[in-house]
């Protein structure tokens, strides 16, 4: 979970505050990416087939993942990623896919009404 701002239950209104929450700039490292997160919202980069997703106890981002791969018989790679450097509180997920795999998960998230923000750029300093 994000942790950012008061807990919604309401799936509806958590998606359609993520389609207004557009970026002011492109994020440049993991922890702008988190900062920029919220349930019913995900980042890709494009170039390091990257995704970047937040879960929440109304909508879990990994286990649509989770559900692709199932159905593509592989296993995913989920990482958790910290704000600190002891590694104390959680930040945001990131999964690593091939183009194949991309595809296929963007195109449920995108069915499942989730946010998909595409950024070009390389990040600095990620992990």
């Amino acid at each position: 979970m994000a942790g950012i701002g008061p807990i919604c239950t309401d799936q509806r209104e958590l998606l359609k505050r993520a389609e207004y929450r557009a970026s002011l700039t492109v994020p440049g490292n993991e922890l702008e990416i988190f900062c920029s997160l919220c349930v019913g919202r995900v980042f890709y980069l494009t170039q390091q087939r990257r995704l970047y997703f937040v879960d929440a106890p109304t909508l879990s981002v990994s286990a649509i993942i989770k559900h692709v791969f199932k159905g593509l018989q592989q296993r995913p790679h989920i990482r958790q990623l910290y704000m600190d450097e002891h590694r104390l509180i959680k930040a945001a997920q990131c999964i690593e896919m091939t183009p194949r795999q991309a595809r296929q998960v963007l195109v449920a998230l995108s069915i499942s009404g989730l946010h998909i923000d595409r950024v070009q750029a390389h990040l600095t300093g990620a992990q």
